[in-house]
């Protein structure tokens, strides 16, 4: 299950957990899975939940080293904090009675790529690129963290057989020596070499104290030389591949077996002894190498959400915003190394398609209502308001001032004076002929009645008023008079027939 080694055989030594015993009240233990240089990997049983686990247990010796179990301590406290299901999940810590400590994981099974190497020699390109870019996954997030692992190697890469898709689920194992940014510890001081020689980078063999997340991307390239060509970059006894590593160039993996040649400028760029010259971070690796994926592996899918900004690194993950489509004015990485992958389909390079995701149909949704307007729209409306009401007042005020000044004098005009008694004696040169049709007075002209004066005798009204004579106007008054009417008579138009003789003394 864990790269520690083969089962021990035989009784396990003083101070180790035996087969049957439980650990912490609650982990039974079932059998020796491994031992490795440092620790000891059990099977053992959850009793309350009835889970399997695997529990990782310091050896007694190194136990008693206050270095050697705070850098175990920094293993737990490191994997714990990381969430991708590219490693190895760490639920519990604790201390056997004996004062060991050890480490509760969840349980796999499978095999590392150690193994596999051993069983089949070597891998074809696609399979390796696979397993690279998932180890890449869970690197992602650890080193989105400040997590330097330092001890990348084909034996702490396993291959869990949870299958997804068309592989195995890579889980990163072993972060016992990891390094985490800006910790003081004098654990990873200057002096201290740690790690495994043959996939060490030359700042870890001069052991320099400023060892970054490039030294796994060195890592990384020799396992990726290795699972490809079948062998690593150098070969020798662990002094002669130190001398190597620091002073000659990795040999051209082409030399061994034929790759593209993206492939090989992507080795080469991995495998730079100075830092600086390598691959910045993970990501551009992702990047170079996702061309050469499966289709549809685990592998290409690691490839494709780091290229979308959604890896698995909770730290880095992209928030992208509520109906954005993402879009880029210029080629990204990605898609600049499937170009490069592409002009090397003539060597027999193995090209995954990379597909991009449809446009989302944004869904505008129910029309909303227009926002309020502010505080100055609000006032400005209403001076409008007040302006065009002032101009409807104003306009209907004029039009009553012209309406009045022409009713007025209509309405105002004084009525005509009452006739005398000389305007009624008739005239000598009375025509015999009837008075003209006078029209009438307009119609809110009401006639004014006045008393007579007193009279001195009879009044003859027996001749018609068709004797009368013609009227006559009034100089100032615009008034026809009749020059035979009688006192007091003020009619304009011509005078009605005369009553019947009557000795009242006034008329209507």
């Amino acid at each position: 299950m864990h790269p520690e080694g083969s089962p021990g055989q035989g009784a396990l030594p003083h101070g180790l957990p035996q087969i049957g015993h439980t650990l912490g009240g609650k982990y039974q233990i079932v059998r020796l899975l491994g031992e490795g240089g440092m620790a000891f990997v059990y099977e053992a049983a959850h009793q309350r939940l009835q889970q399997r686990v695997a529990i990782k247990v310091l050896t007694p010796e190194f136990a008693r080293d206050p270095e050697l179990v705070s850098r175990f301590e920094r293993e737990a406290r490191a994997v714990a904090r990381l969430r991708t299901k590219h490693v190895a999940r760490v639920m519990d810590v604790d201390t056997t009675p004996e004062g060991v400590p050890y480490i509760v994981m969840e349980f796999l099974e499978g095999r590392d790529l150690d193994a596999e190497l051993g069983a089949r020699t070597r891998l074809p390109l696609g399979e390796s690129i696979d397993y690279v870019l998932q180890a890449c996954a869970g690197m992602l997030e650890a080193h989105g963290m400040g997590i330097v692992h330092r001890d990348l190697k084909p034996a702490n890469l396993f291959l869990a057989d949870e299958r997804e898709g068309n592989g195995r689920v890579v889980k990163v194992l072993d972060f016992g020596i990891s390094k985490v940014v800006g910790e003081s510890t004098r654990l990873t001081g200057a002096g201290a070499v740690m790690g495994t020689v043959m996939y060490m980078s030359p700042e870890q063999l001069r052991a320099q104290p400023n060892v970054d997340t490039r030294a796994d991307i060195w890592g990384l390239g020799v396992i990726l030389y290795e699972l490809i060509a079948g062998r690593p970059p150098w070969e020798g006894h662990s002094h002669q591949i130190a001398a190597a590593i620091v002073g000659q160039a990795p040999p051209d993996i082409r030399t061994f077996v034929p790759v593209p040649d993206a492939v090989a400028a992507a080795l080469v760029t991995m495998l730079q002894r100075d830092p600086a010259r390598r691959f910045p971070s993970v990501r551009e690796v992702i990047a170079a190498l996702a061309p050469f994926a499966p289709p549809g592996s685990i592998g290409a899918g690691v490839a494709e959400q780091v290229a979308l900004g959604q890896s698995g690194s909770r730290a880095r993950l992209m928030q992208l915003p509520q109906r954005t489509i993402p879009m880029s004015s210029r080629p990204s990485e990605l898609e600049a190394a499937v170009a490069a992958a592409r002009a090397a389909r003539g060597q027999g390079s193995y090209t995954a398609p990379i597909s991009r995701p449809a446009p989302a149909v944004v869904d505008p949704g129910p029309r909303s209502a227009p926002p309020p307007l502010s505080e100055g729209g609000r006032s400005r409306t209403r001076l409008m308001l007040i302006f065009a009401v002032t101009i409807g007042i104003v306009f209907a005020a004029g039009v009553v001032l012209i309406a009045v000044s022409v009713y007025k004098p209509l309405r105002l005009q004084p009525p005509p004076p009452p006739m005398t008694a000389e305007d009624a004696a008739p005239s000598a040169h009375a025509s015999a002929e009837p008075p003209p049709i006078v029209s009438a007075p307009p119609a809110d002209s009401r006639p004014v009645i006045t008393a007579a004066p007193p009279s001195t005798g009879t009044v003859d009204r027996s001749s018609s008023s068709r004797d009368k004579g013609p009227s006559a106007t009034v100089p100032g008054t615009g008034s026809k008079k009749g020059l035979d009417g009688g006192a007091g008579s003020t009619r304009a138009s011509p005078p009605l027939p005369a009553p019947p003789t009557s000795t009242n003394p006034t008329h209507l």
